[in-house]
């Protein structure tokens, strides 16, 4: 038993060994803040009336989250907005802390996040089903634009990870989920094989999205990773894929 609690744990700390680690507190962009819970990350956007959140952690008490609601003086009825990038658990389990918000993710990813359907990642099928307690009240397709106070945010489709997995594009800064992640070269490995539906659909999927992106380059300040540190500029993007 003990054996099988703990692999997930020690597969998880040898996939990720030669990642950047993350910043707690790391500005992303002007109106927009990278936030770690434990070994996953959040990003909190200010829309100007309240917050939009891209993931939700972790920690089902959102322990992280109100820390910083509460440096601002605010509460959970003022997070507006929760994008989603996948519906894996340590990305979700504290977005029932967050009732009045809207929620967006990709139109197929909604099974998964609402707990009907099953990731398919070697790990995460071991977990099952997991209902986050929230509902995907705002389904996404590709290039979807959407606005939200005082900010757009712009989803592109990322399969590979999961089949609906996103990338969320605001203020300059791609959202990558676990899309993707930044090694401590400084460059851009895909998402991990083992946590994966399919690794290698989801090289491809990157591959596409710099290329489309690519009249977009000069816009693009951050990249954005839920697991790991960040890096600058459109270009470790762009040499990912010119790489693969």
């Amino acid at each position: 038993m003990v054996v099988i609690v703990a692999t997930p744990f020690v597969a998880f700390g040898i996939t990720m060994a030669g990642d950047s680690p993350p910043t707690d507190g790391e500005t992303l962009s002007a109106h927009a803040k990278q936030i770690k819970d434990g070994f996953v990350t959040v990003a909190m956007i200010d829309v100007g009336q309240g917050v939009a959140l891209v993931d939700c952690g972790n920690d089902k008490d959102a322990k992280a989250i109100f820390a910083e609601l509460g440096r601002r003086k605010l509460g959970p009825g003022d997070v507006k907005a929760v994008f989603i990038t996948h519906g894996h658990p340590d990305h979700t389990k504290g977005c029932a802390k967050f009732p009045k918000a809207d929620v967006y993710a990709m139109a197929v990813e909604k099974d998964m996040i609402e707990g009907r359907a099953t990731a398919k990642g070697t790990m995460p099928k071991m977990m099952g089903a997991f209902d986050s307690g929230v509902k995907v009240n705002h389904p996404l397709a590709d290039g979807d634009e959407v606005t939200v106070g005082d900010a757009k945010i712009t989803a592109f489709a990322l399969p590979g990870h999961t089949q609906g997995s996103a990338v969320f594009l605001c203020e300059g800064v791609l959202y990558f989920g676990d899309g993707a992640s930044a090694d401590k070269n400084g460059t851009i490995t895909p998402s991990k094989y083992l946590f994966s539906d399919d690794q290698k659909e989801d090289i491809a999927s990157l591959k596409a999205l710099s290329k489309k992106l690519e009249p977009r380059a000069a816009e693009i300040t951050k990249l954005e990773f839920a697991h790991t540190g960040t890096l600058s500029t459109f270009e470790p993007l762009r040499a990912f894929a010119q790489a693969h």
